[in-house]
């Protein structure tokens, strides 16, 4: 059996299941997938929106597979694979593979687990044309099939330009090089058309600006618009390629277009030595920026030209916008967006709806009462009453709203939180370590407790943990460990973001407070004069005595523990933290003491480990609002109330 290990973005997943499909085809074995995405933010199981064959998978209770620097797994796999990452390939001729006869003999009787970072082609190459029949929509695209009749008759070129996190590592390329490719590939192409696909479309635009020949493309649909967008990618002729960015290079490696030319900046850093690459040195990319002419854009989308249009009709014109978007700012597409929400509601496609909505403010901070109403009543529709729940206290706070037709028991738990009630400001002061990859209890529940309406400040401590020798991944590992404090300097200027909350909640070092503790945590609450401060967290310096605020304690009992920190806290530290806390959250029945308040978490909301099960994963299904997560901070919020 060859378990793979499914994770990070779209285009990442895609190369870690060719994988783990060219070797179980190579070896006619079963493979099994391990969706292991939970926790991250940036990442979403997608791949089920594609023709993927007859595949069992692992589905974790949430928050299972989190595990302390990330490298658990679930024991049931322990006892019978062997943990495989990249270094245990070879080169076979032009194929990477895992001979089997070397497996065997050192690994008698064991199956394999994938997990590592797969992201050479020659480990999946000789599979490509089973691959590009698996990468195809499940479910048809009316904006994949206006892309192809957009780009018949002309030479279609695809730009692909990864900002995002490869800005603050200083490897976006620059846009002097997609410049200079530009005016390198109108030379060679005199029909050529450039589609721009972006994860930061209003940088590109203003930076490109406007051409007869530069579409930007947009479907503005979500994750479900992402694969729409690689599927659009893909049916280009020719590349123009951010360097490392698997998402253009995927799209690329998939086109069966054999005259195809891919031109990307500096050498060759994928080892491949097809005579399609064309590589722009410095010196090219200084000569070649020089002749592209700016032309800033200057015409705007007209939302009144949408008025009128229903259903059908609307959709129509909204496929049109986004295969040419170059007028449609970041506010018109908050607007599109919510649009297209609306549209998924009045058509009954709530697991949509309530997508389009987490989006709208994980890139747009969308925010209004009106919003907020919206989606507590898309969610409710759609069986996520503790979410609703959130939404409606939200939208409630100040004036009251209507909920009358919401007849589920959990309502009358919280009648409170849909009145009127006190703005308070919390501290999150969680134990572990910051990270961009994962989002942690204690950050999930600061971020409810603020879309409730309340004030959070957050505390973290920075990523540096050295990379252990012999530990598997160390490659990965010392990149997010090197990754985290770049981002931790940034949020320590700009504030917190993560996921869909755009707001950028207050952020401070942990070692600055510790150097000032009652100082700082003291400045830290005069900034909300008129709330009350209440701190919530596991840490035994925030949560010590001598701190002059409401202490809320989330112990560590299982399986909330999701880093397994509770082995690096002291017994006598843990237990300092549960005398001297006002309020208690544990999953312990029996703990009790004489004064203090207990919230117990109700053991059912998480599901049991499903072995080899064959389920869909909807691209809009997952969410970091887990219904425990979402039942401690309504609680929370409800006792401080």
């Amino acid at each position: 059996m060859i378990i793979a290990n499914i994770t990070a973005g779209l285009c990442n997943q895609m190369y870690f299941f060719s994988t783990a499909y060219a070797l179980a085809r190579e070896w006619g074995e079963e493979l099994v997938i391990d969706p292991d995405i939970d926790g991250n933010t940036e990442s979403t199981y997608l791949l089920d929106e594609f023709h993927m064959p007859l595949c069992k998978k692992i589905i974790y209770p949430k928050r299972y597979c989190i595990g302390k620097e990330y490298n658990t797994v679930l024991p049931k796999i322990r006892e019978r694979a062997v943990v495989i990452d990249e270094t245990y390939f070879e080169q076979v001729g032009e194929y990477v593979t895992i001979p089997k006869e070397k497996f065997m003999s050192e690994y008698p009787g064991k199956d394999i687990y994938l997990r590592g970072v797969f992201l050479t082609r020659q480990m999946f190459t000789k599979y490509l044309p089973e691959l590009r029949e698996i990468f195809t929509l499940k479910r048809p695209s009316a904006f994949v099939e206006e892309f192809e009749k957009k780009v018949q008759g002309v030479t279609p070129i695809g730009v692909h330009i990864r900002r995002q996190s490869f800005t603050v590592l200083g490897d976006d390329n620059g846009i002097d090089f997609f410049m200079a490719a530009i005016v390198f590939m109108r030379e060679f192409h005199k029909n050529a058309r450039f589609f721009i696909f972006s994860d930061d479309l209003g940088y590109v635009k203003e930076n490109l600006g406007t051409a007869d020949d530069i579409y930007y493309v947009d479907a503005m649909n979500g994750y479900r618009g992402d694969i729409e967008e690689f599927v659009c990618l893909m049916k280009c002729h020719h590349y123009i390629l951010t360097r490392r960015s698997t998402y253009g290079r995927m799209a690329e490696i998939l086109n069966p277009y054999e005259k195809k030319t891919s031109v990307l900046c500096g050498g060759n850093t994928w080892n491949d030595s097809e005579e399609r690459f064309k590589f722009l040195s410095l010196e090219d990319v200084q000569r070649l920026s020089k002749l592209f002419k700016i032309k800033k854009i200057e015409g705007q989308f007209h939302r009144e030209d949408l008025q009128g249009k229903v259903n059908g009709e609307l959709k129509k014109e909204l496929i049109r916008i986004g295969l040419d978007s170059e007028g449609v700012s970041l506010d018109d597409k908050r607007w599109i967006m919510y649009q297209k929400a609306q549209l998924y509601a009045k058509e009954q496609e709530y697991g949509q709806a309530v997508h389009l909505c987490r989006l709208l403010e994980d890139q747009y901070g969308e925010c209004s009462d009106g919003f907020h109403k919206f989606f507590g009543d898309v969610l409710y529709k759609f069986g996520k009453v503790r979410e609703a729940l959130v939404e409606y206290a939200r939208a409630a706070r100040g004036k009251g709203i209507d909920t009358s037709h919401c007849q589920d028991a959990v309502f009358s738990n919280y009648e409170k939180l849909l009145k009127a009630t006190k703005k308070k400001h919390y501290i999150i002061a969680q134990y572990r370590n910051h990270s961009t990859m994962y989002i942690s209890q204690m950050q999930v529940i600061g971020l409810l407790l603020a879309r409730m309406g309340n004030d959070v400040s957050f505390i973290f401590k920075r990523n540096i943990i050295k990379v252990p020798e012999g530990a598997l991944n160390t490659r990965m590992m010392d990149w997010e460990r090197i990754l985290d404090n770049k981002w931790m300097d940034v949020i320590l200027q700009n504030g917190f973001v993560m996921g869909r909350f755009h707001y950028g909640y207050p952020c401070y070092d942990y070692l600055d407070v510790l150097e000032h503790k009652n100082e700082m945590l003291q400045k830290i609450a005069d900034k909300y004069p008129d709330e009350e401060t209440i701190i919530i967290g596991r840490d035994p310096e925030i949560l010590g005595a001598d701190i002059p605020f409401q202490k809320i304690f989330v112990d560590f009992s299982e399986p909330f523990d999701e880093a397994y920190l509770k082995g690096d806290v002291t017994l006598s530290e843990i237990g300092r933290m549960y005398n001297e806390a006002g309020l208690v959250i544990t999953r312990d029945r029996s703990y009790q003491k004489k004064g203090q308040s207990v919230i117990r978490i109700d053991g059912g909301l998480l599901e049991g480990v499903q072995w080899n099960v064959d389920v869909e994963i909807p691209c809009y299904e997952p969410t970091t609002y887990t219904e425990d997560y979402l039942d401690i901070a309504l609680k929370i919020a409800d006792f401080c109330n």
